[in-house]
């Protein structure tokens, strides 16, 4: 009776020992797992979840404008520009507004095209100077000043630059 207790002890000791072993073996597996999120700056309890979108926000200052071509006065452009607003759910949304872009004797006048390279699919862009007379009803232009305009119906421009279409 007594080796049949004494066999008991011993297999429960391997078992225990065994038990052991398989722990230590666990918990060393789940540290290297800790430590292969960690290189990844994941924090632990958030990993894994979506964080929120960024808050959209909208330039104070406004420098330039693009828009259409609609009507020419003397020394000036009327045209239809794309301003970018905020709708109720914070979504950036274009909306249109007739503008006044002034014309000075210091206002450049350019033309933006994009040239393929050759034996590329590049294209390269290139600005040509062009004159007052080379605007048309309906060219797509960007307006350029040297003062806040995202606000004002009529302002002087610095330069106008027909865009691809």
């Amino acid at each position: 009776m007594l080796k049949k207790t004494t066999k008991n002890i011993i297999t429960i000791l391997l078992v225990l020992i065994l038990i052991s072993l398989i722990v230590i073996i666990l918990l060393s597996i789940l540290s290297l797992f800790k430590e292969d999120l960690n290189e990844f700056n994941l924090p632990e309890s958030k990993s894994f979840q979506r964080e929120k979108p960024p808050k959209v926000t909208l330039p104070d200052v406004v420098y330039n404008l693009t828009g259409t071509v609609k009507k020419f006065e003397k020394n000036s452009i009327i045209f239809e520009a794309t301003i970018p607003k905020l709708n109720e759910k914070n979504e950036i949304i274009m909306e249109t507004d007739l503008r006044k872009a002034l014309i000075t004797p210091l206002t450049k006048f350019t033309r933006l095209s994009f040239i393929k390279q050759e034996g590329t699919n590049r294209e390269t862009p290139q600005e040509k100077s062009i004159t007052f007379q080379d605007i048309k009803i309906n060219d797509y232009i960007e307006v350029i000043s040297n003062q806040n305009i995202l606000q004002k119906q009529e302002f002087e421009v610095t330069q106008i630059r027909i865009l691809p279409h």
